[in-house]
């Protein structure tokens, strides 16, 4: 996910949920899209965790 906004990240996980939640998906290749959408939603709580921690500390420089 280096390189790529919240947002961006945010929009592929959104599809990679679509493609998991598909009835015709093979079932072979939804562990492998499970796996990388637990990693991306790790990277995305991480993402909001740090923004949350700077506005704190904006704030309290107030």
């Amino acid at each position: 996910m280096e390189g790529k906004s919240y947002e961006e990240v945010f929009a592929e996980l959104e599809e990679l949920v679509k493609k998991i939640e598909d009835p015709e998906r093979d079932l072979s290749a939804i562990g492998a899209d499970v796996k990388k959408a637990t990693e991306m939603i790790a990277w995305c709580r991480d993402y909001i965790r740090g923004s949350e921690e700077a506005i704190e500390k904006l704030m309290k420089t107030e």
